[in-house]
């Protein structure tokens, strides 16, 4: 299986830099999700609110902000920002299932926690 960190590498870091845009993410507070109101969509965590051009950009900073990296670069081709989600989403999913099943027997929410992030800062290099 492809680490989060290599699709990184081979989508979004070979795309030429005038192609892409850097977001600042918030550190994530609790449970992560994405909302469409009257203004567009937002990113929000906690308190902390991301505003986003398009859905596609709120779910792609949702993968990153859950795993919990500040800043990321993003595609500004929303057509080809769609094209790869559905694979980073996939990524991301599988990653949390191969991780939930060794943490299991960890009953302290914290340290779930703090393995969980952990492992993700290894497997995004």
């Amino acid at each position: 299986m492809k680490k989060i960190g290599e699709f990184y590498k081979e989508k979004i870091l070979i795309l030429p830099v005038r192609n892409l845009k850097i977001v600042e993410l918030p550190a994530k507070n609790g449970e992560v999700f994405v909302q469409k109101d009257l203004f567009g969509w937002k990113l929000i965590s906690g308190k902390s609110i991301v505003e986003c051009s398009s859905e596609e950009e709120a779910r792609y900073l949702r993968v990153f902000l859950d795993i919990g990296i500040k800043d990321i670069k993003i595609p500004v081709d929303l057509n080809y920002l769609a094209s790869i989600l559905q694979e980073l989403e996939t990524l991301k999913s599988k990653t949390d299932e191969i991780i939930e099943m060794y943490l299991d027997s960890v009953l302290d929410k914290n340290v779930k926690e703090k393995v969980r992030n952990e492992v993700y800062m290894e497997i995004v290099k």
